[in-house]
């Protein structure tokens, strides 16, 4: 499995299965979940809120991750990831968990290549090279059928910083 480092909006990242950071509200209000409400349109916010409709309370809990299928998706299945909780903490340790449930969905999803964000460092209070840490003994795991795992950052120095602290991924 091929593990990429890529400066770029992961929404023009062609891929079967994007893997992007959800707050707890499942609101698609910042980020890569405000670009995908702008290119696509509301239907994958209503599926969202309706998942957390339907229970008590009416929230996420960090490590759970929300599959969504739209007609209107590109992809075959976005992940969303929950990597923080409510004050946007986070740990290395959470993001291997979350990110580790998210392959093995995007496998089950028939997936050969994903594309990722750096979970918990935008809103969330990760740096990157804690987000590196959970993902490193990732890079020794396989999911079948997952060929290529491309990481986007949106800004060229961020991806220089992430590929500084993952050195088994190619810089492209």
């Amino acid at each position: 499995m091929r593990w990429i480092v890529k400066q770029g909006n992961i929404l023009d990242e062609p891929a079967d299965v994007l893997v992007c950071s959800a707050n707890v509200n499942l609101l698609l209000s910042g980020g890569v979940g405000a670009d995908l409400l702008a290119r696509y349109g509301s239907a994958m916010q209503e599926a969202l809120q309706a998942e957390l409709r339907g229970r008590l309370p009416h929230c996420a809990q960090r490590g759970e991750v929300f599959a969504y299928r739209g007609p209107e998706m590109p992809y075959k299945v976005v992940l969303h990831a929950v990597a923080i909780d409510g004050w946007y903490e986070s740990s290395p340790t959470i993001v291997r968990d979350v990110v580790r449930q998210s392959l093995a969905m995007a496998a089950e999803a028939g997936a050969r290549k994903v594309a990722l964000t750096a979970l918990a460092t935008g809103f969330g209070h990760l740096t990157y090279a804690e987000f590196a840490e959970g993902i490193r003994p990732l890079m020794n795991e396989e999911f079948p059928p997952i060929e290529e795992i491309v990481i986007c950052l949106l800004l060229d120095f961020e991806a220089t910083e992430m590929a500084r602290h993952l050195p088994g991924a190619n810089r492209r």
